[in-house]
């Protein structure tokens, strides 16, 4: 297993409904969980968890310089075809720093060898990416996923740049003429949306709201 990388075949329905619960709830009203609307996330063992849908997603493809891939089911990175994914998050203003970062992607079709994360710029839209108007990749690698078994689950760890409220970019690279297809914010399935997981400290008697 190469470095930044987890896998897993297990049900994790668990985050997507945390997902759901983020947005759930009225303006004086608590999830039993431990979600409110001015803190978002559900508590767990002292500290937060929050999982973000992308605010954006899509794939760009050589073969296909200006076309956009932003609405479709899947998310591509092949070396083959000359294909790359990338991924968009707006994290909200926290309680508390943030402990852990995640990057959850469900493989529709596997592959040998998976793709790279990088971080990368986060100033587009899905309706914006093609080949001949790529994000720019942003340092080294956050991770190299390896052998990705189809229906399986990677993690990325992603807490080295995630630090808190912004909005962050990162986009999937391979090198390898045997692709992987990842499940998009799209897909029919909402259990297999891309997430980014958070935990985050909730020191006691910290509020949550937005920036100051």
């Amino acid at each position: 297993m190469k470095q930044g990388v987890r896998r897993g075949s297990g049900v994790v329905a668990g985050w997507a409904l945390l997902a759901l619960l983020t947005g759930c709830g009225g303006e004086d009203s608590t999830d039993p969980a431990g979600m409110s609307p001015q803190c978002p996330g559900v508590l767990m063992e002292g500290h937060r968890v929050l999982a973000l849908v992308p605010a954006s997603d899509a794939y760009v493809w050589e073969a296909e310089g200006g076309t956009v891939h932003g609405r479709e089911r899947k998310l591509v990175a092949d070396n083959l075809s000359r294909r790359s994914a990338f991924l968009r998050f707006e994290v909200p203003a926290l309680p508390g720093p943030v402990l852990n970062a995640r990057l959850h992607l469900y493989a529709l079709d596997g592959s040998t060898d998976g793709p790279k994360l990088f971080e990368a710029t986060a100033d587009w839209n899905e309706d914006e990416p093609t080949w001949a108007r790529l994000p720019t990749l942003v340092g080294e690698p956050l991770g190299d996923a390896g052998d990705v078994p189809n229906g399986s689950w990677v993690e990325y760890d992603v807490g080295r740049t995630v630090k808190g409220l912004g909005t962050y970019g990162f986009a999937l690279v391979t090198e390898s003429r045997n692709g992987v297809d990842f499940a998009s914010k799209d897909h029919a399935r909402e259990e297999l949306t891309p997430l980014l997981v958070l935990t985050v400290d909730t020191p006691a008697g910290s509020e949550c709201g937005p920036a100051r």
